[in-house]
């Protein structure tokens, strides 16, 4: 619906004119063409006599003009006075103009600053309060991200592979932050703490064999905390693809949402759909580690090092990361000294840790080792309660930021385990330690949206020149943010898949939605239905984000919840 507006001359007559105030003129010609606005009734003012003024090129005649038009022209105002010239019923006004307030040509800075002090002191019965004062500098954005659909080639099982990359990861794959020629504060922390640790132990780096998939399930892990890359049948390459020499190629399609699982773990689909092999994206460098043991690659005594980014599906917060860099570190060591191993690796990961107070002063870090028996898995962020469900964990590695004597909540940033391994030696423990790099991103240079980490704006990285850790200075501080509510019932007889609701926004938004809270739930008694409502803030942290934009992904996302998640709108 259009809103109708009234035409310009009828609102003149009906609504009052509003009072222009304007100082500190020169030749009056600003205050001679804006007194032609409609609706606008002008006080234009000058700090020199009428006799001073007059002389200036065209002076004299928009000041004629003005007076004309019905404006009040006054001369010899101190704008440092200006209760001396207004009677205190004439002087409210709607806008003030002080164009190039300035004490003269030959004025220096000093007193310029102090004409504009007395002139705020001046304007109102009492001072203006200027604590806390803001400079808005105003760029120009770029365009919000629409991300075609993704094919990734990988060599698997000495065979080349590819695969449709989940639409929510399309501007998140192979993106180089570990690359040796990375200035990324991700890269930045690893190297440090890789340097760190070589001090203690021998390290020996293994990233290069890691493959982005892997086959199969995990035992005890959530279906929908999984990235599903399927086989799809019907993508078998045709008979001219084979005469081609593509008979080798192997293409995926990705399944985003699978509803249930069989009695051993496996991902049902829809009937009639044969799956032959089960791949997803990985969510951990973990089980790359647990093999290369198990395959006897493996140095006792040395600290073995996995890094890269691992993807799980999570909840939308500030600091869940639908993907992120894992770096995991693995030593055996002679069994009934794993405690003084872990120890050894608490000590260099703090020492690491502590050495960026050097060039981020802003923060001092508490980190310390937790046992895991201590903590309730509701009080886990995602990072710990996913890597709860990969297998035990005997120690939490959490942080604390405390900055200008406010201490922030605890974060985990760090899991460490332990396993026996017969097949290597009966004599020998293997200690597991994985850290969130991401996390440690964010907690110590202050970044307060994970998103933040994968812009593609310049202006983040230069904040990290040669790869030096500062602390992060945000590009907006208030940056716009648009509510909309999604009511709906949920399918009889399901389980609401909350995670998988969550991903869906992610998609359609292309990350836009920052906050998702459940704001209404009640059941119908009659029948037994249930219905939701959840509210959503969608907010960028790096564009302007327009209401129309917004109102175009709140629409998709309505479509889309309805076609995945077989809800029905309300």
């Amino acid at each position: 619906m259009r809103e109708r507006r009234r035409p310009p001359a009828l609102a003149t007559e009906m609504e009052p004119a509003r009072r222009v105030l304007l100082l500190g003129e020169g030749n009056f010609s600003f205050a001679a063409s804006l007194c032609g606005a409609a609706g606008t009734h002008v006080v234009a003012t000058c700090y020199e006599s009428e006799e001073e003024v007059a002389g200036r090129g065209r002076a004299a005649e928009s000041i004629r003009r003005l007076r004309e038009r019905g404006a009040e022209v006054l001369f010899s105002v101190d704008c440092t006075k200006l209760k001396d010239y207004f009677l205190p019923e004439k002087r409210d006004f709607d806008c003030i103009y002080f164009n190039f307030p300035h004490c003269g040509r030959k004025a220096g800075v000093v007193k310029n600053r102090e004409l504009l002090a007395q002139f705020f002191h001046g304007s109102q019965d009492k001072p203006f309060c200027v604590e806390g004062a803001l400079n808005h500098i105003f760029t120009r954005s770029m365009p919000l991200p629409y991300f075609k659909p993704m094919i990734c080639e990988i060599e698997l099982e000495s065979r080349k592979v590819s695969f449709q990359v989940p639409q929510v990861l399309v501007d998140k794959i192979n993106r180089g932050f570990l690359e040796v020629n990375s200035n990324h504060p991700v890269r930045t922390i690893k190297e440090k703490l890789t340097a760190e640790l070589s001090q203690a132990f021998p390290l020996q780096n293994i990233d290069y064999c890691l493959s982005l998939l892997h086959q199969g399930h995990l035992n005890g892990v959530c279906h929908s905390n999984i990235f599903w890359i399927i086989l799809s049948p019907e993508e078998t390459p045709s008979t001219e693809e084979m005469s081609n020499g593509l008979a080798n190629a192997v293409l995926f399609s990705h399944v985003d949402f699978c509803r249930d699982t069989d009695k051993n773990g496996w991902v049902n689909v829809q009937e009639g759909c044969h799956i032959s092999k089960q791949y997803y994206l990985r969510p951990s460098l973990l089980p790359y580690a647990q093999a290369i043991i198990q395959r006897g690659a493996f140095l006792p005594g040395t600290l073995h090092v996995l890094s890269g980014p691992v993807f799980r599906k999570c909840l939308i917060t500030p600091y869940s990361m639908p993907v992120f860099h894992e770096m995991v570190f693995v030593c055996a060591v002679n069994r009934g000294t794993e405690s003084k191993c872990i120890q050894m690796l608490m000590n260099n990961i703090k020492t690491s840790i502590h050495s960026f107070h050097q060039t981020v002063p802003r923060f001092k870090v508490n980190i310390n080792l937790q046992e895991a028996k201590s903590f309730e898995t509701t009080e886990l962020n995602d990072f710990a309660a996913f890597e709860s469900q990969l297998s035990k964990i005997q120690y939490f590695i959490c942080m604390e930021i405390d900055t200008s004597g406010s201490c922030e909540k605890g974060f985990c940033v760090g899991i460490i385990r332990t396993a026996h391994y017969e097949l290597v030696s009966s004599e020998l423990v293997v200690v597991f330690a994985s850290l969130n790099l991401d996390l440690l991103a964010m907690l110590i240079c202050g970044i307060s949206d994970w998103r933040m980490l994968w812009t593609s704006d310049t202006r983040f990285l230069r904040q990290f020149p040669r790869g030096e850790l500062r602390l992060f200075k945000s590009f907006s501080l208030y940056p716009p943010s648009y509510v909309h509510d999604v009511s709906f019932w949920v399918p009889d007889g399901e389980q609401f898949d909350e995670v998988a609701f969550h991903t869906v926004a992610r998609q359609v938004s292309g990350e836009m939605v920052v906050s998702i809270q459940l704001i209404d739930s009640f059941q119908q008694s009659e029948t037994g239905r249930k219905s939701l409502c959840y509210r959503l803030t969608f907010q960028s942290c790096d564009k302007a984000l327009s209401r129309q934009e917004v109102a175009g992904m709140q629409l998709l996302f309505r479509k889309e919840i309805n076609q995945r998640l077989r809800v029905a709108l309300r």
